[in-house]
């Protein structure tokens, strides 16, 4: 019990930790996508916080198996190399008990990562999809951002304003567009100050002060100079495009007993996140196994490499499942079985050690090839 407790506080530690370093660099990576859209006006700066947020469990599905894997391999490889694990050897605990150690602590990872992968990330992706629809249907004024030149009505107007308020005021305002289906007439419109303005049926004005407003043929002598106090001109609302339900966002239950390939792969997905875990963990036992000489970090390549190569396969598999290239009722659980050998094997049997050793030899060799060029 004393040693449980012990691999329960420092495995659970470590996941915690890798969790949120690889959380961070991947919402970083995403949020500045989300900067380049704002920055564009494609969406509103202020929601870019509960983008990430409501994203947050997307990235989790994969990074909490994949921290969990790599926890059991720093945890047991340092006390692998202090000789920790010599003394557990030593002291009656076989392989096959550590084996169940981390079956038993995989429980609480799977606990997490069900309510996380089943509820919380469908929830999280139907959120997003209302917050990017509500986005869409945003006039084009409500997403000017200050001190930049807007294409907008796919390119048949160019805004500027110089500076706007909270209140939607404008100061400072340029309008290039092309009225009618006459594109060689171009209408340009610079006025001091402007607003956005309804009336009492809720039809949306941009209202411009002061200004002068040239219209013509570019090129010509035919242009109409008005200068005007206030001249207002009717918003028209651009309404994104009807944006369908994503199988990622649709609830577990309404995928179960679906019989639609691209439903059925994603329940497999979501259940293959879960599934994955405590295999990881058993396959993590062997590859933690080193001597003091090799160092804690000598295997973490090569167990990083079959690690992703279980990901790759599973995604691999899921978008098979969804073109119907594999039969419905295997699903995923091919890759599951071909995992769970490699994991038996190493627990079984001295084989995969002996591969692994060699994999560890060619490493040695070729490091010790490039030192000897250099």
């Amino acid at each position: 019990m004393i040693l449980y407790r012990y691999f329960l506080k420092e495995i659970l530690l470590t996941t915690l930790i890798v969790v949120v370093i690889i959380s961070i660099i991947s919402m970083g990576w995403r949020f500045s996508g989300y900067l380049e859209d704002a920055a564009s006006g494609a969406i509103d700066p202020e929601i870019l916080f509960t983008l990430i947020v409501w994203r947050l469990p997307g990235f989790l599905e994969i990074i909490i198996p994949v921290s969990f894997f790599l926890s059991i391999i720093l945890v047991f490889g340092r006390l692998s190399v202090d000789n920790e694990m010599v003394i557990l050897s030593s002291c009656g605990v076989r392989p096959l008990d550590l084996a169940g150690i981390i079956l038993a602590l995989s429980l609480f990872v799977i606990l997490f990562s069900s309510v996380l992968v089943l509820t919380a990330k469908p929830f999280g992706e139907n959120r997003v999809a209302e917050i990017i629809r509500s986005q869409s249907n945003r006039t084009d004024f409500g997403n000017l951002v200050s001190g930049r030149f807007q294409s907008f009505g796919s390119g048949e107007r160019v805004t500027y304003a110089r500076k706007i308020t909270e209140g939607s005021d404008l100061e400072g305002v340029f309008v290039n567009s092309y009225p009618g289906s006459d594109q060689g007439v171009t209408a340009t419109i610079l006025a001091r100050s402007g607003f956005i303005d309804s009336d009492a049926s809720d039809r949306l004005y941009l209202v411009l002060e002061n200004g002068i407003r040239y219209m013509g043929t570019p090129g010509g002598n035919d242009y109409e100079i008005i200068s005007f106090e206030e001249y207002g001109q009717p918003i028209e609302s651009v309404k994104g495009a009807a944006i369908s339900k994503s199988v990622s966002a649709m609830n577990t239950r309404d995928l179960v007993g679906s019989s639609d390939l691209e439903q059925l792969a994603e329940l497999n997905w979501r259940i293959s996140m879960i599934v994955m875990i405590p295999i990881l963990g058993l396959i993590a036992i062997p590859f933690s196994q080193v001597t003091p000489r090799e160092g804690r970090y000598s295997r973490i390549l090569p167990a990083m490499i079959i690690c992703f190569l279980y990901i790759f396969l599973l995604a691999g598999g899921k978008s098979a499942l969804a073109r119907g290239d594999f039969p419905a009722i295997i699903g995923l659980w091919w890759v599951h079985g071909i995992f769970a050998l490699v994991a038996l094997s190493a627990h079984k049997s001295i084989e995969l050690g002996f591969f692994l050793e060699r994999i560890l030899s060619l490493f040695r060799i070729t490091k010790k090839f490039f030192y000897l060029k250099r």
